[in-house]
C-alpha cells in the first residue's frame, strides 16, 4: 500500500508547475523579427512563472509584461495581458512550457486581441537556474 501512495505522490510531483524566476533570453527567428510590428515581440532576459501568470522582463528593471490565465498541465490558456505600464487587456492565446532533461527549457506565449498581437519566446539559461 505504501508503494502505491509513493507512486501517486511521484506522479503529482512530476506534474508540478515549475514556479520561480528563471534567467535566459527572449529569442526570435530573424524572419519573424523582420515581419513583426513594433511592440509585438517581448524583449526580456528573465521570466517568472506562477500559478496564474508568466511575467517577462529585464533583471535590471522593475517593469514586467504578464501573460495571465489558467494552467492545465504545461499549457496556460490566456485571458489577459498586463503591460509594463500596468494596463490590462483581454486577449486570446496560450503559453506552453517545454522541458529538456527534466528541466524547464522554453516558455512560448502567443496572445491576440483587438489591439494586436504579442509574442514571447523565452529560452531558459542552463547557467544560474535550478534543475
Amino acid at each position: 500500500m505504501l508503494t502505491l501512495a509513493f507512486l501517486l505522490a511521484a506522479q503529482f510531483a512530476a506534474d508540478a508547475l515549475p514556479t520561480g524566476t528563471y534567467d535566459g533570453t527572449c529569442l526570435y527567428p530573424p524572419a519573424l523579427e523582420e515581419r513583426a510590428a513594433p511592440g509585438e515581440l517581448v524583449a526580456c532576459n528573465q521570466a517568472e512563472v506562477s500559478a496564474d501568470r508568466i511575467a517577462f522582463g529585464r533583471r535590471s528593471w522593475e517593469s514586467r509584461i504578464s501573460f495571465n490565465g489558467q494552467f492545465e498541465g504545461d499549457r496556460m490558456d490566456l485571458d489577459s495581458i498586463t503591460l509594463a505600464n500596468g494596463r490590462t487587456y483581454e486577449v486570446r492565446g496560450v503559453c506552453e512550457l517545454s522541458y529538456a532533461g527534466g528541466a524547464l527549457s522554453t516558455i512560448a506565449c502567443t496572445a491576440q486581441s483587438n489591439r494586436g498581437a504579442m509574442l514571447a519566446n523565452f529560452v531558459v539559461s542552463r547557467i544560474n537556474n535550478p534543475r
